[in-house]
């Protein structure tokens, strides 16, 4: 019996904000897949433990401090990766600030860092990605982690919702001058994931549980895989031929 070759053996996958929540369950679905990853955060404690949590079943990780709003920390995580790897297939640009600010409240510095995190990152990073991946003649897949808050504006998530409304607009921009390049540009947009924070939440009472819920079609929220495979599916072959696209993942909930 010929065992299947897992669909990303061979390949070199690179995860911003890879320490935890989303990010990691991203990482170990890639190592699951036979890639070689890399993960970067701002938070070393938190990219050791996920780094230990994968290589304990699928092999070494690569964790490397960075804060995608710096340029030069987003080109040294480039650098590290084709370091290690000898290459760089794949960017999840899943690095993101959230927190809840009215806008009335909100002063210019709390708004810089949100775009500078929720758009200008995923543009730092994908920039140096790309740049090497063209001086390489490198083919290569950038899939950007959005959500549904870009079209579905909350009160006091005005700031997030905006910053992830740009970089929806990057997604599509990004696909489009860098399609000749052999480069495919695409996003997930999430809904309430049930993350650590959000768990918490629901005990705490912040959150509404069965409020939420009354609100998914599909009768609950989503947890990491389901977010980690729709984006296995955008840096994979299957979806050689998507370009520009934001795929909304969150059975139902922006209906």
């Amino acid at each position: 019996m010929t065992v299947p070759t897992p669909e990303f053996a061979g390949k070199a996958a690179i995860v911003t904000g890879g320490g935890s929540g989303i990010g990691a369950t991203i990482a170990r679905a890639f190592a699951r897949e036979g890639a070689r990853v890399a993960i970067a955060g701002r938070s070393l404690d938190k990219l050791a433990r996920t780094a230990a949590a994968i290589e304990a079943k699928y092999g070494s990780v690569l964790a490397v401090q960075a804060d995608v709003a710096e340029a030069r920390d987003c080109e040294r995580l480039i650098a590290a990766a084709l370091e290690a790897f000898g290459a760089a297939d794949i960017l999840i640009n899943n690095a993101a600030l959230f927190a809840a600010h009215p806008l009335l409240d909100a002063n210019a510095a709390e708004a810089a860092r949100f775009f500078a995190v929720n758009a200008i990152g995923p543009l730092n990073a994908a920039r140096a990605f790309a740049r090497s991946a063209i001086a390489r003649k490198r083919e290569g897949a950038i899939v950007n982690v959005s959500s549904i808050a870009a079209g579905r504006p909350a009160p006091g998530l005005g700031l997030y919702s905006a910053s992830k409304a740009a970089l929806d607009s990057l997604t599509r921009s990004l696909a489009l001058e860098w399609a000749p390049h052999r480069l495919r540009v695409n996003a997930v947009a999430p809904g309430h994931v049930a993350t650590e924070g959000v768990i918490e939440d629901f005990r705490s009472g912040r959150l509404d549980q069965k409020a939420m819920l009354a609100h998914i079609p599909a009768g609950r929220i989503a947890d990491g895989d389901d977010i980690a495979e729709a984006v296995l599916f955008l840096a994979g072959d299957r979806a050689r031929h998507i370009l520009g696209q934001v795929l909304t993942v969150d059975g139902g909930e922006a209906f």
